[in-house]
């Protein structure tokens, strides 16, 4: 199992609310937290008669800003320990705009990092490169989608022809790419589909480029064309 990892160390927050005249200025629109952490920065380097508060404030590092008012601020502890003083002895001095409702520590926010396989499923892939190389508008055949893998996917097993084939058929049966002579697409939202053709023309071929491909689909797109 991964190790946790820490993604952000212990922090301290700082509860805030717009005061009732900034609010009815500003409308609804929340200010950018950097721009609130810079505010408070300003408002206790300024407290010249006071120059721990004044220092420590200095050496703020801006961690984070949630909604609602929510400021989270990082400095070395003792930095940090400071603000805690200020804030019980009531020297805290809010950001222009606002008031400081509560002050608290915040512990350290860790990750637990999700395993993930060794192994892509080849369909997966597939319809990954197709959708890239319809984007790019290069034509998708499929010796030209086994370059693509081999260039873009360096770390999977390239598959032999049979098994492209055999796994591009079966895209096509569950209706996630679908092929034209212009080759192969991914099906989007977009993509119409009209299934009148009869059990025989099923097997019959649609495919120029491998005469094995089968398919009882007619795709229309909107977006493409087709």
């Amino acid at each position: 199992m991964a190790r946790p990892v820490q993604l952000t160390p212990g922090s301290l927050a700082l509860v805030l609310c717009r005061l009732e005249a900034q609010e009815a200025a500003g409308g609804a629109e929340e200010p950018g937290g950097r721009a609130v952490f810079r505010a408070f920065c300003r408002a206790n380097t300024r407290c010249f008669w006071n120059s721990r508060l004044a220092r420590a404030a200095s050496r703020l590092a801006f961690q984070g800003w949630l909604r609602r008012g929510v400021l989270l601020v990082h400095a070395p502890p003792a930095s940090l320990q400071v603000l805690r003083d200020a804030w019980c002895r009531r020297a805290l001095r809010p950001p222009r705009g606002f008031r400081i409702r509560a002050v608290g520590d915040v512990f350290p926010v860790q990750m637990n990092p999700i395993a993930q396989s060794q192994f892509i499923p080849l369909a997966e892939v597939l319809c990954c490169a197709v959708s890239d190389m319809n984007a790019a508008q290069i034509v998708v055949t499929q010796e030209s989608l086994l370059e693509h893998l081999v260039k873009h996917y360096p770390g999977i097993a390239i598959p032999s022809q049979d098994i492209l084939y055999t796994t591009l058929g079966t895209l096509i049966k569950e209706r996630k790419i679908y092929h034209t002579g212009e080759g192969y697409f991914i099906v989007t939202p977009q993509t119409y589909f009209i299934t009148n053709t009869t059990p025989q023309e099923n097997k019959r071929v649609l495919s120029d480029e491998s005469p094995r491909m089968p398919t009882s689909i007619t795709y229309l797109d909107t977006e493409s064309g087709i």
